[in-house]
């Protein structure tokens, strides 16, 4: 594949039209196409060949051949370079993207002549994590209650959840039944069908209607955008590889098709068929919104008890504390589980029990509860589904190691790093796991924090275990030993009442 064979190559992608920014570059950088978004982000012309290599604009050279060189390991193994934060300098101001690229082959001799890749800017969102990471640091240091601060914040989750509650009602129904957040394979899924019906009504609308009446209705550049979607419509998947552009990508495109269509005069076209695009581009449109703000609501739920617990773990040294009394277990669960049922049925996971027996343990009440409630937290957040016919699940059990009450939570899922739990990683302030980020799983770092001092201050102890859930199925190595289901056991161990180390 020479340089003219890519620059084809590039323009039977069809993808100078999409909202997203991609290119084709030769293997030393230089760019063979690329479309609008990439020309505005890198201040390229907006028109004509391009004269730049995308090399020049990293802020370090050698991050390039560092991601280049792991696109090609991806491309070994069958998958996709997973999404890189990249350093670039445009006209001075640095610029983080996310970066995405595989490499193009000849097909004779499978040499690597360019590059496809995407580029989104996501500096806002970077810099904001920085800005989030520094006042994590500075949190450290803050010896004075902010309850008033907390409080309000509180009041914010909850007026955003309300609102969100009936953002969803509005936009529904939930084709995946109540508010239970569906899996993103399943959503791309449906997503892609409503787009291929999309694309057939728009093919059919064009193809029986008049060309002449048409542009009495609109000029011919509003009708090139509906015949340009229907490529992009039913082959989604092709055009847009990577799952987490195609939501946007869709949503963009049918508010485009709804523009078109309101634009429209109707009296010079049959009202039926544009009535039926309409109707549908709207239900594609809504439908994503509607995905959207099921996710946001999923997120502000999993933020709730992490932000309580981060005040908890600011004013341990300042607020006042309570006693240690004698406590059943059992109860203390019950009040953990009770304060995660909304984040648990947002995420539709199912929580089940192994804790028939009654065991006692002195201890803090209201530091209890919010441990047991944190471990809760973080098996449901890390779990994954398991089974396309039931919910997932996360389980708990209670149990006694000589004068040790065991309390485990349990899931299957997101794999912990054996170094992250020898070296005690996983225990430091506002540390998260390696993997901890995926699917964009929101947290602080502070939960296992506050739980290992929580058991120590009672002379006990916490356990992690994490091993995967079939051991035989990928050799140990890290491109893909980490990206099968783990299951992970967290267990909280502390002293049986009256068997207190002395």
């Amino acid at each position: 594949m020479e340089e003219q064979s890519v620059r084809e190559f590039a323009r039977s992608l069809s993808f100078l039209d999409l909202p997203i920014g991609v290119y084709v570059v030769t293997p030393d950088g230089h760019f063979v196409d690329c479309n609008r978004p990439v020309r505005q982000l890198l201040d390229l012309p907006l028109e004509g060949p391009v004269d730049a290599s995308i090399a020049d604009y990293y802020v370090d050279p050698r991050l390039r051949d560092e991601l280049l060189k792991k696109a090609r390991t991806a491309e070994e193994h069958g998958s996709f370079l997973e999404k890189e934060i990249i350093p670039f300098r445009v006209n001075g101001r640095e610029l983080y993207l996310e970066g995405y690229c595989k490499p193009l082959r000849e097909a004779r001799t499978q040499e690597i002549a360019g590059y496809l890749g995407c580029l989104v800017d996501v500096t806002e969102e970077y810099e904001a994590s920085k800005r989030a990471a520094e006042a994590q640091h500075k949190m450290e240091g803050l010896t004075a209650d902010i309850g008033k601060v907390w409080h309000a914040s509180t009041s914010t989750f909850v007026m955003a959840k309300q609102t969100l509650d009936g953002v969803i009602d509005a936009l529904g129904p939930n084709p995946f039944g109540e508010r239970a957040e569906p899996q993103p394979e399943e959503i791309d899924e449906l997503l892609v069908k409503q787009a291929a019906h999309l694309a057939n009504l728009i093919e059919r609308f064009l193809k029986t209607t008049d060309e002449g009446q048409r542009l009495k209705a609109l000029p011919e550049s509003r009708w090139q955008v509906l015949n340009d979607s229907i490529g992009l419509l039913r082959e989604i998947r092709e055009r847009v590889p990577l799952p987490e552009l195609r939501v946007p990508t869709l949503r963009k495109t049918a508010h485009e098709v709804v523009r078109v269509c309101r634009e429209a005069r109707a009296h010079h076209l049959p009202r039926e068929l544009i009535r039926e695009v309409h109707h549908e581009a709207g239900e594609l449109e809504q439908r994503v919104c509607l995905f959207d703000a099921m996710t946001t609501r999923s997120a502000v739920i999993q933020m709730e008890l992490p932000f309580s617990t981060l005040r908890d773990f600011i004013t341990t040294d300042v607020r006042f504390h309570e006693t240690k009394e004698r406590l059943a277990v059992k109860p203390l669960v019950d009040e953990a589980i009770k304060r995660l049922a909304d984040f648990a049925e947002s995420a539709n996971v199912d929580i089940q029990r192994r804790d028939r027996d009654q065991y006692e343990v002195e201890g803090n009440k209201r530091d209890l509860i919010r441990v047991f409630a944190n471990l809760l937290h973080n098996a449901i957040k890390y779990t994954w589904k398991r089974d396309r016919a039931r919910a997932s699940w996360v389980e708990i059990r209670t149990f006694l190691e000589g004068h040790t009450v065991c309390i485990q939570f349990e899931n299957w899922g997101v794999p912990i790093a054996r170094e992250e739990i020898d070296q005690r990683l996983i225990f430091e302030l506002g540390y998260r796991g390696k993997w901890a980020t995926d699917r964009g799983r929101l947290g602080t770092g502070i939960g296992l924090t506050d739980a290992d001092h929580v058991a120590r201050a009672h002379g006990g102890e916490i356990r992690v275990e994490s091993k995967p859930a079939a051991p035989a199925l990928y050799p140990q190595d890290e491109e893909h030993y980490h990206r099968q289901p783990f299951i992970t056991t967290v267990t909280l161990c502390l002293p049986e009442w009256g068997k207190q180390r002395t």
